[in-house]
């Protein structure tokens, strides 16, 4: 009997996913734990593995449909089980992209570069091409741009398709119409009010729409205050220095989320429920349409080297569209880090379902008085955004007083 390939609820709000395409053709044999396909949440882009072995028999489900979780996408059986006239199975027909409708209006003559995008269907093996020719981020942009990757050269390896190649392509097909236009006459762009605006993908305001439901519900149901305390740098400041262009190099987040992971060991009620036995710390990771959370796990046990490779591998998979479930969940406590656009300090939101939020400002030299003298100090401010309904406005400094006593003496970080 056929197996079922499901879309897959990957987070604990999600109702439906993009479905971004198939990896393996009609007939092609799988095996269990083969990446089979790939769909987009509000989140990223996740590969689909399969649980059984056998032939993909059937697909149900087209690049670019928008489906419930739950909704039958395929079929694994065996060679020959299932023809092509047996009746797929039931389901919830994908949200519409609106084509752009024809007007009454004089015809605009069009200009003689080549389009971004061609509105004939692709085929499956095509697509299937297109997903080995790019990354997901890449093909993302490339779908919000109306940008078919068939017509861009690809610079990297095997002809892989970068998003400096894609930018470059639409570049170019910009110039190329700009200059095609006739003399005299002014060629109209789409503003928000036409049908354009109503065939925006779903993909390039999913991630908006649901940043936008967790502020909105973290700014109504949380009651915020924050403290905000300055810190003395410059003992991490040598360490980093020092480990600069080794194996081990560091950079002042991993020491950050490192002091933060100790510091809340002896401050639980900053956690929820109070348990911290284990303290998974979210760091937040700025994409081109919004932001991740990615969680790195234990970090009241793990080095601060640990910590800065983690960060990196979360940090990049996250770009790329490539995290997992399990890679963005169970955060217990979240840090959030503007100090490289030279922020000095700012409000964080609290993530709906945790109790507080450190927002970390730059590393910045400033006045400070040294045994009556004045002298320039590499000084970093943090605020702490604490849920009023757990903690009280003491309880809050006296976390931020350890974690300046941790980071003024990085020392006992690495014991």
């Amino acid at each position: 009997m056929a197996t079922e390939i499901t879309m897959p609820k990957l987070s604990d709000t999600m109702t439906d996913g993009r479905f971004i395409g198939w990896r393996k053709q009609l007939g092609e044999r799988i095996e269990r734990g083969d990446v089979i396909a790939e769909v987009e949440t509000d989140k990223a882009v996740m590969e689909l593995e399969a649980f059984t072995s056998g032939v993909l028999v059937k697909t149900f489900a087209s690049g670019g449909e928008t489906v419930p979780v739950g909704t039958v996408l395929g079929l694994i059986g065996d060679a020959g089980e299932l023809t092509a006239d047996d009746k797929a199975p039931a389901k919830v027909a994908p949200l519409p992209i609106t084509p752009v409708e024809e007007t009454t209006a004089a015809p605009i003559q069009k200009p003689t570069s080549p389009p971004l995008s061609e509105t004939a269907p692709t085929s499956s093996a095509s697509k299937a091409v297109d997903l080995e020719k790019a990354s997901p981020l890449v093909r993302r942009l490339a779908r919000e741009m109306g940008v078919d990757l068939a017509l861009v050269a690809g610079s990297g390896p095997d002809g892989r398709v970068l998003q400096q190649d894609l930018a470059t392509f639409a570049a170019a097909h910009e110039a190329g119409a700009s200059t095609s236009a006739p003399s005299g006459k002014r060629v109209e762009t789409p503003t928000a009010t036409t049908s354009t605006a109503e065939s925006t993908p779903i993909s390039q305001s999913g991630m908006r729409q649901a940043i936008a439901a967790t502020v909105a519900r973290s700014w109504q149901e949380i009651p915020h205050f924050t403290v905000t305390m300055e810190i003395d740098m410059r003992a991490c400041q040598e360490i980093v220095r020092e480990l600069r262009g080794s194996e081990d190099e560091l950079g002042y987040n991993a020491f950050v989320i490192k002091a933060c992971g100790m510091a809340l060991t002896r401050f639980p009620r900053l956690v929820p429920g109070g348990n911290s036995a284990s303290i998974h710390i979210g760091f937040a990771v700025a994409l081109p349409d919004g932001l991740l959370v990615p969680v790195i796990r234990d970090c009241e046990r793990i080095t601060p080297s640990e910590i800065a490779r983690a960060a990196a591998r979360l940090a990049e998979r996250a770009r790329n569209g490539r995290l997992g479930q399990d890679e963005l969940s169970g955060g217990l406590f979240t840090v959030s880090n503007l100090g490289m656009y030279d922020v000095d300090e700012f409000m964080a939101l609290i993530m709906p379902g945790q109790n507080a939020i450190l927002a970390v400002g730059a590393v910045i030299e400033r006045p400070k008085v040294l045994d009556g003298n004045i002298v320039a100090a590499p000084l970093m401010r943090v605020t702490l955004s604490s849920d009023h309904r757990v903690v009280d406005g003491a309880y809050a400094a006296a976390f931020l007083s350890e974690l300046r006593h941790l980071l003024e003496q990085p020392m006992r970080i690495f014991i």
